[in-house]
């Protein structure tokens, strides 16, 4: 119990400094960037005939640093649940994913998420998150699959690709200490299949 109550306290403070991170980057670099490209679109817009290329080149590189910056945000906010709940909320956040990096995410779930407690689907959709990351960067696979088994004991998540895979020496650097520490904090487990060339398959079970 207390080492739980250990974890959940790691965790808080995590969250909390995650938060802080995003504020600071939304309110100081984005800000300044949005600026940016918000003053070179309109002097751009104004010049006559062909814009200078040195210009172009670099309000290209403002919008990509932007974009960088966006998604940095979006993985440092903390994802807590709606109202709608877990499985809704990660239904959106496979559309929105397929819409902007053009992955589709088939996303099944077999039980109610009810059986978990609060503390566990903030975790699964934590683990969900990070590991759709991963397909993102580092996997190339076009297609992710997350399957949720609520009804089983241990429940049980899945996210699979068909991506280029790796070796086990690479396993702490994808991410995964985190998601192992998340496991950790609710009692549960996080294993990881993965073989090159053939995609990269994270379990997340919960605890027995």
């Amino acid at each position: 119990m207390r080492e739980g109550f250990a974890h959940q306290a790691v965790e808080d403070a995590v969250a909390r400094e995650r938060a802080r991170v995003a504020r600071e980057l939304h309110d100081g670099i984005a800000t300044e960037l949005a600026g940016a490209i918000s003053l070179f679109k309109l002097y751009l817009e104004k010049q006559k005939g062909v814009p200078d290329e040195n210009l172009r080149n670099v309000f290209e590189i403002l919008e990509r640093s932007l974009t960088k910056v966006r998604e940095s945000l979006a993985e440092l906010r903390p994802a807590g649940i709606s109202a709608d709940g877990l499985v809704e909320d990660l239904r959106r956040q496979a559309d929105e994913f397929a819409r902007v990096y053009g992955i589709r995410v088939e996303l099944s779930s077999n039980g109610g998420e009810d059986l978990l407690s609060p503390h566990q689907r903030e975790v699964v959709a934590q683990v969900v998150r990070e590991a759709l990351t991963n397909v993102r960067r580092h996997s190339g696979s076009a297609i992710c699959r997350v399957k949720m088994g609520f009804a089983a004991h241990p429940f049980l998540v899945e996210i699979s690709d068909e991506g280029r895979g790796f070796v086990s020496a690479g396993l702490a650097g994808y991410g995964l200490v985190g998601m192992r520490e998340r496991a950790a904090g609710i009692g549960g487990r996080l294993e990881v299949v993965s073989t090159e060339g053939r995609g990269t398959t994270v379990f997340l079970f919960g605890p027995n």
